[in-house]
């Protein structure tokens, strides 16, 4: 049906083309005969040039005859798709209300019809998403608030039971294995309230003008045995004197789960490269490793909250929300933090900032 209506739409285009056309050749023929009859009733001939000229001139006229009709028969069909695109591009930035209302039978008011009914279902799944991030939200939070108070409880008994005897080796042993397996579900329970917290728009920025070249460093040296210990080799290329709008302790949060990251998932004995620079109105943080090919084979999910590369295997430490509170600060602070491979094994990770 869809590609009848484009056949006909075509159709009519080129029956305007052929109708003009016929026009313009007929305007060109009485044009012509009437200067040769000029010419054969006075009985001169006339020179080259001047018959050059006026055939130039014949072709000029027929050439605006023709595009005047053209644009006359096409004024209606050409205003519809002005005013097509003008929609289209108003639906395209967000204003999924608008209401597409082309009169008249033919394929651009069937197209008219679409575009609505496109916008009215964007519309709907939009909604549908928000309500679905919303009840996302609203379990990460119940889930958080419910747990909080039994391991309040287990917290408490293991300090009761610390407190009231002395332990055996063995006991010991599993005593501190459950101690550090309930403080890392109150971890993980403060990272679900940090993810709910930041995607619902509950925190409030404190940004201020930073140098962020400075805070680089500090953390590179902050953060620089550890990775001395893990056998990495860390090269660092920051451009000195950058400043963004930024919370700074958002800001140091961001580059902390990307060097940890590294620090976890990195290949064994290979680099990584820090560079900050100033490119095109951006400042860009980026942090490069060797990883493994299941890392690049899943750079599309790497940002999805709770995902983790090696979860099966549970041989990595981490919870999967690192690199999503990340990439959700940096869109609070109007920035980007985008993954992307650079070889078979490298990946990056690019924090940008743009300068106002």
């Amino acid at each position: 049906m869809r590609q009848r209506q484009w056949d006909r739409l075509l159709v009519k285009l080129i029956g305007i083309i052929l109708i003009n056309a016929l026009i313009a050749t007929i305007a060109f023929l009485i044009m012509g005969y009437s200067i040769s009859m000029y010419y054969i009733q006075n009985e001169t001939t006339p020179e080259p040039l001047t018959s050059n000229l006026a055939f130039l001139s014949v072709t000029f006229i027929t050439i605006i005859i023709f595009v005047i009709g053209f644009s006359l028969m096409m004024r209606t069909t050409l205003r519809k798709i002005t005013y097509l695109s003008d929609e289209i591009k108003r639906i395209a930035n967000g204003d999924l209300d608008r209401t597409v209302d082309l009169k008249g039978q033919d394929e651009l008011a069937s197209l008219a019809k679409n575009v609505t009914q496109m916008s009215a279902q964007l519309k709907e799944l939009f909604e549908r998403e928000r309500a679905h991030e919303e009840e996302r939200n609203q379990l990460f939070s119940n889930l958080s608030h419910d747990l909080r108070t039994p391991l309040t409880s287990i917290r408490g008994y293991l300090q009761l039971l610390e407190s009231e005897r002395v332990m055996t080796d063995v006991e010991r042993s599993h005593f501190n294995v459950l101690n550090e397996k309930t403080a890392q579900l109150e971890r993980l329970l403060d990272q679900l309230m940090d993810v709910n917290r930041l995607y619902s728009s509950q925190v409030t920025l404190s940004k201020q003008r930073m140098n962020i070249s400075l805070l680089t460093t500090q953390l590179v040296h902050e953060m620089g045995p550890l990775f001395e210990e893990a056998g990495y080799r860390v090269s660092v290329n920051v451009q000195p004197d950058l400043y963004v709008e930024a919370d700074q302790d958002q800001l140091i949060r961001v580059f902390q789960n990307l060097m940890s990251n590294a620090l976890k998932y990195a290949a064994p004995d290979g680099l990584i490269e820090l560079t900050l620079v100033e490119r095109d109105e951006h400042v860009l943080w980026r942090l490069c490793n060797e990883t493994t090919p299941r890392t690049i084979a899943s750079i599309d999910h790497l940002f999805d909250r709770t995902y983790r590369v090696d979860a099966s295997r549970g041989e990595t430490p981490g919870d999967g929300l690192g690199l999503s509170i990340a990439r959700q600060i940096m869109i609070l602070h109007d920035g980007t933090l985008t993954a992307y491979a650079s070889g078979e094994d490298r990946i990056c990770f690019e924090a940008c900032f743009f300068i106002k």
